[in-house]
């Protein structure tokens, strides 16, 4: 995986018992992500009445709904954040949430009992139409009568004496029996409990439903469609908010809050427990916790806001192919978390430069078989291997071989014979290299909040930088680089309007200096071009002493001598080149290494980054 940027560390906090104190520290050691470093506060716990009030209610609504929450952790998660901040934040979304949900809980109750009505109403009207009955006289509302329309159950049995002056009409669907009651107006609520008691329900009848029979039959179709389709619409809104994540991680922050408050923050006014702090970059905040949990101490990890004055360490790129460059870059500095990490590209930079000095088979071959026999011993040394391939590749591109040009075909070309073009490709090389280091400058410019300041001026160097380039093979590239003078001018006055003219006159200065150290820097890559045609001069060199060698033994002695002595050498002075060109030509560019190295804990850990009560 790459990045751009470094990880910052983040401060963790934990409440431990006297007696788990040091096996807390050990494990957390064993995690290799735990940097430890005393709280210089007072280890001050949360207001727990604040607390305990946004929790208690909290739960109460967990209880109400219990049955449309997600299910409960069997363990209580980390606390990232401030704990009386985290629980006001469940609480008002859990509250938002169940009002969302009851309202739509109500509406759909609303739909369903529709819905239940016109489907009973549409199996009246078929069995009144199966039975001739008609009902205009039935169904319409009349001032003086009662006219009520009840579904029963096929087993309910009505005795009409108990009514003592209605009329009953009933009529037999094929799964239910229907009633229809006409009566006095005042004799509503007697028919109404009469016939409940039987098990009966009272079916609405709208006062949409007019026409014969058949249109009757038609429109409850078509509202009973519209119905179920509203259904649909709320059981969906419903499922939606029951499988809400963010509902999710608000009950999980009160289940976490409301052990904490019964397991932990109870014992933080005596001060029974210890207060163990520090930093840690372990990407999931539960990390830490589930590993002390698996070991038995069931703690909760905060992650609070780190102290004040505290600097925040950070992590480069810890990929196994950028590691073994991570000493180069330590030679520098650490970049901080708002610059760019350049851990990655040092593991392409560095072997291609060296092997492009260093271009040989026999000799990246030796380098190699090195690493390999003694990697293990010297751990230090696992930069050489993919320094040792590059060289080998570049041997092949070369045609050398322990300083032999004649053994194998070059699958590009000859250094001596064309010695322009091996100056001139890792110039170009350079230029690129240059261009994106001002790259990296602008984006850290961005992280920083110092965009516009970089666009004003230090964007037209860059414009200017490559249009000047540009102008060597193609001179219209000079109307470019006077359009970015005129930018970096107007962009200095805007930036520097209080300062005035001095000010201008400064940047006009600082322009000039850094197009000089740009022109500097470019040529600096000539040498990797110089290195790669010594080394064939060198090889040339000893290949010629050997051939003046009169006997067999003194040919190859000056062979295994040369090869010796290039081998050691040139790859002390490549390597040295390569190290320069990176920190001084590239690094200076945008790499202010302002930031504190993470250094992770290791073995039985000390506990004294603590505090005890």
């Amino acid at each position: 995986m790459f990045r751009l940027r470094p990880v910052q560390a983040r401060w963790f906090e934990i409440y431990v018992p006297h007696d788990q104190t040091v096996r807390t520290t050990e494990i957390l050691a064993r995690t290799g992500a735990v940097e430890l470093e005393t709280d210089p506060r007072l280890a001050a716990g949360p207001d727990t009445h604040r607390l305990g009030y946004f929790v208690r209610r909290g739960r109460e609504l967990i209880a109400r709904h219990q049955d449309d929450l997600p299910p409960a952790r069997d363990r209580p998660g980390a606390l990232v954040g401030n704990p009386v901040h985290l629980a006001n934040q469940a609480l008002h979304r859990l509250r938002v949430w169940s009002a969302r949900l009851e309202f739509l809980q109500e509406q759909l109750e609303e739909r369903q009992g529709e819905r239940d009505d016109l489907r009973y109403l549409d199996e009246a009207l078929r069995a009144m139409r199966r039975d001739g009955l008609d009902p205009d006289g039935l169904f319409n509302q009349t001032r003086f009568l009662c006219k009520c329309l009840f579904v029963c159950p096929k087993t309910s049995r009505l005795e009409t004496a108990e009514l003592a002056g209605p009329t009953v009409l009933v009529v037999a669907g094929p799964r239910h029996d229907f009633r229809i009651l006409l009566g006095m107006a005042d004799d509503r609520t007697l028919i109404q409990h009469l016939v409940v008691e039987q098990g009966c329900d009272q079916v609405g009848i709208p006062p949409w439903l007019t026409g014969d029979l058949d249109n009757r039959i038609r429109l409850i179709h078509a509202h009973l469609k519209q119905v179920e389709q509203e259904i649909g619409s709320l059981e969906k809104g419903a499922r939606a908010l029951r499988a809400d994540p963010a509902i999710a991680a608000a009950r999980a922050d009160l289940d976490t809050l409301s052990w904490y408050l019964d397991k932990a923050a109870r014992h933080l006014g005596g001060q029974e427990i210890c207060h163990v702090t520090g930093w840690t970059t372990a990407e999931d905040p539960d990390r830490l916790q589930a590993t002390l949990w698996a070991a038995g101490i069931e703690v909760v990890v905060r992650y609070p806001a780190p102290p004040f004055a505290a600097a925040p360490p950070v992590t480069t790129l810890q990929s196994w192919w950028a590691q073994p460059f991570r000493p180069l870059l330590m030679l520098w500095g650490t970049p901080d978390r708002q610059e760019v990490d350049p851990s990655g590209l040092l593991a392409l930079l560095v072997p291609l430069l060296f092997g492009y000095m260093f271009p040989d088979l026999g000799h990246g071959l030796l380098l190699v078989l090195f690493v390999l026999i003694l990697g293990q011993r010297w751990p230090e040394i696992r930069f050489l291997l993919p320094c040792g391939l590059s060289a080998m590749a570049f041997g092949l591109v070369f045609g050398d071989v322990f300083g032999f040009d004649d053994l194998i075909p070059a699958l590009w070309l000859k250094p001596l014979d064309a010695p322009l073009i091996v100056l001139a490709v890792p110039l170009a090389f350079g230029v690129g290299l240059l261009i994106l280091g001002l790259v990296f400058a602008g984006f850290e410019a961005k992280w920083n909040d110092e965009l516009a300041p970089w666009l004003a001026m230090d964007l037209a160097v860059l414009v200017l930088y490559v249009a000047l380039l540009a102008a060597l093979a193609w001179p219209p590239a000079l109307g470019i680089a006077a359009l970015a003078l005129v930018h970096f001018t107007t962009g200095t006055l805007w930036q520097c309007r209080r300062q005035g003219l001095a000010a201008l006159a400064a940047s006009l200065g600082r322009l000039l200096y850094s197009l000089f150290e740009l022109l500097l820097n470019t040529l600096s890559f000539a040498r990797v071009g110089a290195f790669a045609l010594a080394h064939a001069a060198f090889s040339h060199t000893i290949m010629t002493l050997a051939q003046g060698m009169a006997d067999p033994l003194s040919w190859w002695l000056v062979v295994i001598l040369g090869n010796v002595f290039a081998v050691v050498l040139e790859g002390l002075v490549v390597f040295v080149q390569t190290t320069r060109l990176v920190l001084f030509e590239f690094f200076v560019h945008f790499l202010r290494a302002e930031g504190r190295l993470f250094r992770p804990v290791a073995g039985p850990a000390s506990p004294r980054a603590g505090r005890c009560g």
